[in-house]
């Protein structure tokens, strides 16, 4: 097996002749480690795929029901040709299942058809966002919640999507969907459920507000800490072929879509698997104790891996973007 760094500021990795015989764990420690590997040469068979996947966990069915692959609920087929599968989605900065606060995912994507201009997918770091952040913000985002009114955001998206006919959902589906979520607050900063580093916790469509700030307030906030994270010089940018495997790590990086150039055609296959934990990693529900790895007084213990010495060692979206996104989170 072969490995060649990405980017020289320690996010991707190449990974040329792996295949699922090696073992998962040699493939985890490299995924925790640089958020997202990209896999040559591997096998892109729903069998292997699926087999790839369940290296890190359990993969989840796809919602809704029309967006699977034929006898394969848990992959999504993805493009940019109407009625063809999950439409227009993951335009914005976003870790996939963040309406989920307590199931880390990997996500695994394969390129069936690639557009030859455009249509990248972009990847930020956000271990490195919070190490860069000025030390103030640092300390003043270790003591703040985000909230995530997500009931409300994706019964308005799927109000939408509804109306502008990019899906079909019956009103059974409409209520299991919504069932399934809830609105909830979690710290700007978590721990990662493996290697123990601090990362920032974002995402552009399902994170709203900042609990004891005012609009105006949170969305200033925000906005420098997506500025630090998706700093131009420090995202990975990823150009589709024929035949690519990615897998990325949700609890290290935010991915985002750009759209292939007009009239080109892009289609890819997804499966999210739900990454196993032993506890949970903070309490879904605000409770007044400080959440593990948080002081009483709201500020979190910093650790040898938030340093820089461990890095150098290795808005608006469009409407029918948006009514994309209850299907496409």
């Amino acid at each position: 097996m072969k490995t060649t760094e990405l980017t020289d500021f320690g996010l991707g990795l190449r990974v040329e002749g792996f295949t699922p015989a090696r073992g998962p764990e040699t493939l985890r420690t490299l995924l925790w480690e640089y958020g997202v590997l990209h896999l040559t040469g591997f096998p892109r068979d729903p069998e292997a795929l699926t087999a790839l996947a369940r290296l890190f966990g359990e993969p989840r069915e796809v919602f809704p029901a029309e967006h699977r692959m034929p006898g394969q609920p848990h992959v999504r087929l993805q493009s940019n040709v109407r009625g063809l599968g999950a439409n227009a989605g993951g335009q914005y900065w976003h870790a996939d299942g963040s309406f989920a606060p307590d199931t880390p995912l990997v996500t695994v994507l394969t390129c069936d058809e690639a557009p030859e201009a455009e249509g990248e997918t972009l990847f930020a770091d956000l271990r490195a966002g919070y190490t860069a952040l000025p030390g103030d913000l640092r300390a003043e985002v270790d003591g703040l919640d985000g909230g995530f009114p997500c009931r409300r955001i994706a019964e308005e998206d799927m109000r939408r999507a509804t109306a502008m006919r990019t899906v079909t959902l019956s009103e059974a589906e409409r209520s299991s969907r919504l069932a399934e979520l809830r609105d909830f607050v979690r710290p700007l900063v978590t721990t990662h459920h493996t290697t123990g580093r601090r990362a920032l916790v974002l995402n552009e469509h399902w994170l709203r507000e900042i609990p004891g700030r005012t609009p105006e307030e949170g969305r200033r906030l925000l906005g420098r800490l997506y500025e630090t994270v998706t700093r131009p010089a420090r995202v990975l940018r990823h150009h589709w072929s024929v035949g690519d495997v990615l897998v990325w790590d949700n609890a290290s990086v935010l991915h985002k879509a750009v759209p292939a150039a007009p009239g080109l055609r892009k289609i890819t296959r997804r499966i999210t698997t739900a990454v196993p934990v032993a506890e949970p990693r903070w309490p879904a529900e605000p409770t007044g104790e400080p959440a593990p790895g948080r002081t009483a007084g709201g500020t979190a213990p910093r650790t040898a891996e938030d340093t820089s010495e461990h890095r150098r060692a290795r808005a608006a979206t469009p409407d029918r973007e948006r009514a994309a996104l209850a299907t496409t989170p």
